[in-house]
């Protein structure tokens, strides 16, 4: 038994150096998402874990907005195509509103098929006019549904992008909280006190 346990820990070893050092987990065009709900003339983002809405699945106080934005973009000819995809289970959870779009990009709702509930939004330009990303800046891409399932916040949803050389399917991601502003002598206060 002795003699295994190095045997096994030059395994281990052996397998950790096989993974690329800062290989990242995200495909070459993740994309990430926020959640909004409307709330009388404002819109209020709402993270996976807080606690549903009041209304927030029962017209007329059922409208909700994603906005998405590609991050961690490596394409090296830029995409011309970003297809988002609601109800993919074919389970009726969301409806189409509208979906605003970033300048240059025209937006085509596809509505489900007779007897069947999911639909998608299509966000393109044309191949000629390529849309070059920085990296986890590119954003403008929204889509307003009104949302049906009660007691359950919006979640993430499949997609595709498109450039030149193909397409890549994934799973959209929930970014991070907005950061809450702190008061502008906050850091002033801290420095001082380490300072005495």
């Amino acid at each position: 038994m002795t003699r295994k346990l190095p045997i096994v820990l030059a395994t281990l070893l052996v397998g950790c150096l096989l993974i690329p050092m800062g290989a990242d987990a995200l495909p070459k065009g993740a994309v990430g998402y926020k959640i909004f709900h409307q709330e009388g003339s404002e819109w209020v983002r709402y993270n996976q874990g807080d606690a549903f809405p009041a209304g927030g699945a029962t017209p007329p106080t059922n409208v909700w907005k994603y906005e998405f934005a590609i991050m961690n973009y490596q394409y090296t000819s830029g995409i011309y195509q970003f297809m988002i995809f609601f109800n993919s289970d074919n389970v009726l959870r969301a409806t189409y509103s509208s979906a605003p779009a970033p300048t240059g990009w025209a937006p085509t709702y596809f509505p489900p098929a007779t007897g069947y509930y999911n639909w998608k939004v299509r966000f393109r330009t044309t191949q000629s006019i390529y849309y070059v990303m920085a990296p986890d800046t590119a954003e403008g891409y929204a889509v307003v549904f009104n949302w049906i399932a009660s007691g359950t916040l919006p979640g993430p949803q499949n997609y595709d992008l498109v450039d030149a050389t193909g397409s890549e399917a994934g799973v959209t991601h929930e970014l991070p909280p907005d950061m809450t502003g702190l008061e502008p002598t906050t850091w002033g206060r801290v420095k001082a006190l380490f300072l005495q």
